[in-house]
């Protein structure tokens, strides 16, 4: 068994004093992967230390299922020789993070160590391996390009770009942006949606050298690469066939994929309508998933959390742009893994991630949404 962690060789930290009554588990942010060229391994999710997993020391943790003091640990555990000092091996553990103890006279039962933060281990190790940058090698060969073509489209509409729209003061547009959950009757008009995409998704231009797929567009993306594509999901809109679209931003047009079908109307109750919190379906949604190769091909192994913040640059320049244009909408975070959107057909359904959703309309009459309490407000009594 090798409790040393990897990155660590000169040895592990003094061990804890041993209290027989103290309770031990398993670390709650260790993962275990397997080591290329080697065998499995154990990673501390919130310290990105990696520890040699022998056999004996993945069994030792398997007995962890549920807290054990030492003598507990030492009848269950069938490494555990006679006369063998399970005590001081579990102090070991403990002083290089395997393992959580919990003293005997601790009255609310916290462990020793960090966590209970509410963090996942896989939450934290996205974010850890984020910080080590991308691997070596990433950004070699050809980048993937940075338009998906979908050949399967049956119908081409052209959008007015929204030059004439009128547009307020950016300082008036960040005041008066609210997550709006009540939409009107009337339909969206077709020139507000062009507008809407024109002003927040539109390629502007490819940025040098060509040969890097990055494009210039008016939310900020991790190197320019701009994973994220957009599917309109028109239930409502006016002067388009209900069904959904995929926005083609450097044409500034929508490719049709799908009639609008019972299949569509489930997937916006699902990503849009249920999260929201909405009365009814919005006149339009917005689907938005990531073409994470693109991304990946210069950033491996950070690409995840680039896209997620690219996800955010975009969500907030739709919203902003909405509210620019008298458009209601609401933001919806929750993804669906694996993405089950109907009108995905291979190779995109396989290649595609759901990142998020909006739903979009006019406003109803009447308030758009609850009124702010001032901070200097006085807390009822």
């Amino acid at each position: 068994m090798n409790a040393t962690p990897d990155n660590t060789p000169n040895g592990t930290p003094d061990a804890p004093s041993h209290d027989a009554k103290c309770h031990y588990r398993r670390n709650p942010d260790l993962l275990l992967e397997w080591a290329e060229g080697g065998g499995p391994v154990l990673v501390d999710c919130r310290r990105w230390r990696k520890f040699t997993a022998k056999p004996a020391l993945v069994d030792l943790l398997n007995q962890l299922d549920q807290p054990q003091t030492a003598d507990q640990l030492h009848d269950r555990w069938r490494d555990s020789a006679p006369g063998g000092d399970v005590h001081t091996l579990l102090a070991r553990l403990t002083a290089v993070g395997i393992l959580q103890r919990r003293a005997p006279d601790d009255p609310e039962g916290t462990w020793a160590g960090p966590g209970g933060d509410g963090w996942t281990p896989y939450e934290l190790a996205v974010h850890a391996r984020s910080g080590h940058g991308p691997v070596a090698g990433a950004g070699q060969g050809t980048p993937p390009p940075a338009r998906l073509h979908h050949p399967e489209a049956d119908a081409v509409i052209a959008l007015p770009d929204g030059s004439d729209a009128p547009s307020r003061p950016l300082t008036e547009v960040l005041a008066s942006r609210r997550s709006v959950r009540a939409y009107a009757a009337e339909r969206v008009p077709l020139p507000l949606l062009g507008t809407l995409l024109d002003r927040s998704a539109r390629v502007r231009g490819y940025l040098p050298p060509r040969a890097y797929e990055q494009t210039q567009r008016p939310a900020p993306s991790g190197g320019a690469r701009h994973s994220l594509e957009i599917y309109v999901l028109a239930r409502e809109v006016e002067g388009l066939p209900a069904g959904a679209y995929h926005y083609d931003p450097f044409t500034h047009t929508l490719h049709g994929l799908s009639p609008w079908t019972a299949e569509l109307a489930a997937l916006q109750q699902r990503t849009v309508t249920e999260l929201a919190l909405l009365d009814a379906a919005p006149p339009v949604s917005l689907y938005l998933a990531a073409c994470a190769a693109r991304t990946t091909w210069k950033y491996e192994g950070m690409a995840l959390s680039l896209i997620y913040r690219d996800t955010g640059c975009l969500m907030q320049t739709l919203s902003l742009a909405a509210t620019d244009l008298g458009l209601a909408s609401c933001l919806t975070g929750r993804m669906e893994s694996p993405a089950t959107a109907p009108f995905l057909a291979p190779p995109h359904h396989d290649r595609l991630i759901h990142v998020g959703s909006l739903a979009l309309g006019l406003p109803a009459a009447g308030p758009a949404s609850p009124v702010g309490v001032p901070l200097d407000a006085q807390q009822p009594q």
